[in-house]
């Protein structure tokens, strides 16, 4: 019985000398910002956490002689991005994957408790003056897909890829939250042509899908997203405008 007893205690003792200390402080500082549109000056319209922001802790690299990996903080539909649970350090930051023209990455932002950093993009495209026009349960969407870019001659835009009319029941529209289904995916424009083959000289295009059948007695909420074909396709985005079926 005696050496049964002092088996468990050199177990426990063994257990205690093999545990390490986290010695840390739980991550609480915040990192938030805009990203804005260089053509409005307003925020970017797009979809929930459509694509993301890269960030590098150099820091980290500093302290354990390595290469650190990225983490992705989400940007919201309303263009803002906000976390709250990041370690104070300097960090690299580059709004990735989106669809707008590539940017530099920011280098050397200090976090400390809280530190905004906002983001300028040029979008690719603009999607504008959509109108949703409703005759009994068929809805037509029209809207102008502009390049502004290209007016410069100094910029060759990727292939314009597609015009895509996106519907939802709730006020979350794009596409990572619309109704799903052949009648209206059917409907969209399929291109996947350079700009000059599609639309010419001019700067813009005015598109119309539909009519998308709606079912009377509900509300829908409606959008038109527009791409080029490079890295995932991500849509600029028109706003949201909400249709009521009586």
């Amino acid at each position: 019985m005696k050496n049964i007893f002092y088996l468990m205690i050199g177990a426990a003792l063994l257990l205690a000398s093999c545990q390490k200390i986290d010695n840390w402080d739980e991550p609480g500082s915040r990192l938030y910002g805009n990203v804005i549109d260089t053509y409005t000056g307003a925020n970017l319209l797009m979809d929930n956490n459509d694509w993301q922001i890269r960030i590098i802790d150099r820091n980290w690299e500093k302290m354990n002689n390595s290469v650190s990996q990225y983490q992705s903080l989400a940007v919201m539909k309303d263009g803002v991005y906000n976390n709250s649970k990041l370690f104070p350090s300097t960090y690299d930051m580059l709004p990735y994957d989106g669809p707008f023209w590539p940017v530099d990455t920011v280098k050397g932002v200090v976090l400390e408790k809280e530190t905004r950093q906002d983001f300028k993009v040029t979008p690719y495209l603009q999607v504008k003056d959509l109108t949703a026009t409703l005759v009994g349960t068929g809805l037509t969407l029209t809207c102008t897909v502009k390049a502004p870019l290209l007016m410069n001659g100094t910029v060759a835009l990727p292939n314009l890829y597609e015009v895509k009319p996106f519907l939802s029941l709730t006020t979350f529209c794009g596409a990572s939250n619309y109704i799903n289904i052949a009648e209206y995916n059917n409907l969209r424009k399929q291109i996947n042509k350079t700009w000059a083959a599609e639309v010419g000289t001019a700067d813009s295009k005015v598109y119309t899908m539909g009519p998308l059948p709606v079912k009377s007695g509900y509300t829908y909420y409606v959008r038109v997203g527009a791409n080029v074909n490079a890295l995932s396709r991500r849509y600029n985005y028109s706003p949201i405008v909400k249709v009521v079926v009586p």
